[in-house]
């Protein structure tokens, strides 16, 4: 007995650890602007004027969309980045920017070529070296078709970090007769490389209190290549 402990106790402690994985975002869910105070708008207006001064043929106008609170530029200062949209140049094309500001003042800003961006949230340091990444998710819909993809960027010492894009939600509501709804909950495994992971929910129709039912367990994925050039202006 003595030694089928011994061997029970040496197999669970050589058992793989399952990974801690952290929610960065979930696609049932819509998520509400945070509140913009007047300055914080003002200086993200200042901020779009610089990096769009050559803007021309706007369908519309400066508009400041969201905001997070993290450590973008610096560890462990308290920053704000502020998501705005200089712009609209065509369907589902934008003149886009992220100003980050530290009490108040502007401290740089990534301006962009982008789509309908609309939320902008900060993740809790996924790569380890004490910045926060910053997230912001997009959508729009062509011919019936809705999606929404979430890209996450890093400001680094030199520029611009890309760690990729993720689809998060696709319905055919205004295509099809047999409507239905897929949304992602997305997880990452922090380290220095960071490894992502996602659960699919499916539902039929497009009635918003129809429920969520899961599809796909959780399963590891690979992020799709940012195409976007980003800007960094000090």
């Amino acid at each position: 007995m003595v030694e089928l402990a011994i061997f029970f106790f040496l197999a669970v402690w050589h058992l793989p650890q399952a990974p801690k994985l952290i929610a960065i975002y979930d696609a049932r869910l819509s998520p509400k602007p945070a509140k913009l105070f007047p300055a914080d708008v003002a200086l993200a207006r200042g901020a779009a004027r610089a990096a769009w001064s050559n803007q021309q043929n706007c369908d519309s106008g400066f508009e400041a969309l969201d905001i997070a609170q993290g450590s973008f530029t610096k560890a462990q200062v308290s920053q704000r980045a502020i998501l705005y949209r200089h712009c609209t140049t065509g369907h589902n094309f934008a003149s886009d920017g992220i100003a980050i500001v530290e009490g108040d003042r502007l401290v740089t800003q990534v301006a962009y070529e982008g789509a309908w961006d609309y939320a902008i949230g900060a993740l809790p340091d996924i790569n380890k070296n004490g910045l926060s990444e910053i997230i912001v998710a997009t959508g729009g819909t062509n011919q019936g078709i809705t999606w929404g993809v979430i890209s996450i960027i890093e400001l680094s010492s030199d520029g611009v970090k890309k760690l990729g894009q993720f689809e998060t939600y696709e319905d055919n509501c205004g295509a099809l007769s047999k409507k239905e709804s897929t949304a992602h909950k997305l997880y990452v495994e922090a380290g220095d490389h960071p490894i992502f992971y996602r659960e699919t929910f499916a539902k039929r129709g497009c009635d918003n209190r129809a429920n969520w039912m899961k599809s796909k367990s959780t399963e590891r994925i690979e992020a799709d290549k940012d195409a976007v050039e980003y800007r960094r202006l000090n």
